[in-house]
């Protein structure tokens, strides 16, 4: 019996509702292909994957004119069978859920659309009107952690011309739905609303930055970590500028700086920007006693271990595990530290042990030759260096000669990187920075 064609990927409702969509036939799909791949691991079992490849077959052979028969009618247009009780109440509008779901046509057995399909679970806010009406409507008589089936009537989803000749007119559909979570929506724009009189007012201000960081998390947690960013900028700007009536206001203040700086700190360390990590370590050095907060120890730790400044790294981390003995993620921290410092010192120093070994022979013989040798040995070993993805700078010996740092400028521009000197008690002091 020929079960259909597998979609290449899957039919997205939003796209179809707005102007229309494509999709691809994927016709040298078979369903004996990746048995190979349930294999027991970290990240669930055999068991597992065979139950969520079940999901994407319909529960339901026969019409669902039948189906509706053993559910009860939530409406005209929608009918309803609870497979798991979930807890709480039902949701209001303006409540942003998380809903993993697959939704089939009457008598066919794979799915057209299907969030376990996509392997991301689909949120969408209640009263926003931005899905299908049906959709919509059936989430709304739900409760967090139930699962239930819904057949909803063509009026509340594709109506009577569908979209041929995949959507067929009048098409019902059934849709089987996990309500995963749900929290209240948080308005991303609410500083943006303010006017120029609430953004004085530290009151009004205090609430909409409550607002903007809960949603800046919520950022976070999806991987939209640079519109995080944009978030906790803007009510740490916001929160500057408004006015103080007492000492009160101003300590609220300060600890929900504290607070936006730490979080940005993170977002860096998270994007792998750690100069703006540590830039943030500074700003909040001004706004309280940052070898008494563990969390903000510890990202300065991380930011000044992937830029290479590995002997401040550890003190930090030290710091952070004082304050935090029993934590595992400083602990694991450290152990990189360690494992990323001794190989750095090892390479080190057999890079500049065989350096000066042909600087001092270059004193003795052709100098141009053994500049020549000076600079493919040490772009030899450099590699090393280059390819340590955790480690950004690498200091070099003191007391060059005016020709070897001209082998050392050549060698930065060869390999594309900086070649930073500074002063210090007299000293000039060399680096290579990536």
């Amino acid at each position: 019996m020929d079960s259909g064609n597998m979609l290449k990927t899957p039919i997205n409702m939003s796209d179809l509702l707005n102007g229309g969509t494509e999709f691809q036939i994927d016709t040298d799909f078979k369903d004996d292909d990746g048995e190979e791949y349930f294999i027991e691991d970290d990240y669930g079992s055999a068991d597992e994957d065979e139950e969520k490849y079940k999901q994407l077959f319909t529960p339901w052979d026969r019409t669902f004119d039948e189906l509706r028969q053993e559910m009860e009618p939530v409406s005209e247009h929608i009918y309803k069978r609870i497979t798991k009780a979930g807890v709480g109440e039902e949701l209001p509008d303006n409540t942003q859920v998380t809903v993993d779901y697959n939704a089939f046509f009457e008598k066919e057995v794979k799915p057209f659309d299907s969030s376990t399909l996509r392997d991301k679970p689909f949120r969408l806010v209640l009263g926003a009107h931005n899905v299908l009406l049906g959709f919509e409507q059936a989430v709304k008589t739900m409760r967090v952690s139930e699962e239930a089936q819904f057949v909803i009537s063509y009026q509340l989803l594709y109506g009577v011309v569908g979209c041929p000749p995949r959507i067929k007119p009048k098409a019902d559909a059934l849709f089987v739905i996990r309500l995963i979570s749900a929290s209240p929506a948080n308005d991303g724009d609410a500083l943006a609303k303010l006017n120029e009189t609430e953004r004085r007012s530290y009151a009004t201000v205090k609430e909409k930055v409550a607002l903007t960081r809960q949603y800046a998390k919520d950022c976070f947690k999806r991987n939209l970590v640079q519109k995080a960013i944009v978030k906790y900028l803007e009510a740490v700007d916001t929160l500057q500028m408004c006015q103080l009536k007492d000492e009160t206001e101003q300590e609220e203040q300060q600890k929900t700086l504290i607070a936006l700086y730490t979080s940005l700190a993170v977002c860096y360390n998270h994007r792998d920007q750690p100069k703006d990590a540590c830039r943030m370590v500074n700003t909040l050095r001004t706004l309280c006693n940052v070898h008494q907060n563990a969390k903000i120890l510890y990202q300065e730790g991380k930011a000044l271990l992937k830029i290479g400044e590995y002997d401040r790294a550890r003190k930090c981390l030290l710091g952070a595990q004082r304050l935090e003995p029993q934590d595992e993620n400083i602990q694991r921290t450290l152990k990189e530290l360690n494992e990323c410092s001794a190989k750095h010192q090892q390479e080190e120093k057999r890079i500049w042990t065989r350096a000066f070994g042909l600087m001092d022979a270059a004193k003795q013989q052709d100098n141009s030759k053994e500049e020549i040798a000076l600079a493919e040995d040490i772009r030899e070993s450099m590699k090393v260096f280059l390819e340590d993805d955790k480690c950004s700078t690498l200091s070099l010996p003191d007391m060059f000669s005016e020709k070897e740092v001209l082998v050392l400028e050549k060698l930065a521009d060869e390999f594309n990187l900086k070649l930073n000197i500074h002063m210090l008690n007299n000293k000039k002091h060399y680096k290579f920075q990536k």
